[in-house]
């Protein structure tokens, strides 16, 4: 009744929490993070791109930005080539992972 408990009654246990799957925005922004200085990751966009590589470049601490991103053409054979163009600065790699995704980008290993 009210105010009263009822000895035969049992509290469920809860759940245990169910581990969240990375998206593919947080695994490439995991990714970008990772970028020591000077060092550089290179993506490919989507094959309708003139310019279809993006390479992010990990700035050092005294730089300004954390991240710059350029953008490449290709070459007859499809690697990266040409004149570089800098494309932005940014310190949220997530920014660069959403921009990557939106034009069907995927890691560039050559």
């Amino acid at each position: 009744m009210f105010g009263k408990k009822d000895k035969g009654v049992t509290v469920a246990e809860k759940e245990p929490q169910k581990v969240k799957k990375a998206s593919p925005r947080d695994a490439m922004t995991a990714q970008i993070n990772a970028v020591e200085a000077g060092k550089e990751i290179t993506y490919k966009l989507g094959e309708i791109y003139v310019k279809p590589y993006v390479t992010v470049v990990g700035n050092s601490a005294g730089a300004g930005k954390k991240f710059t991103v350029y953008q490449d053409g290709k070459d007859a054979a499809g690697k990266p080539s040409g004149k570089r163009g800098k494309f932005w600065d940014t310190n949220e790699a997530k920014d660069i992972a959403g921009w990557i995704l939106e034009r069907e980008g995927t890691l560039y290993q050559s």
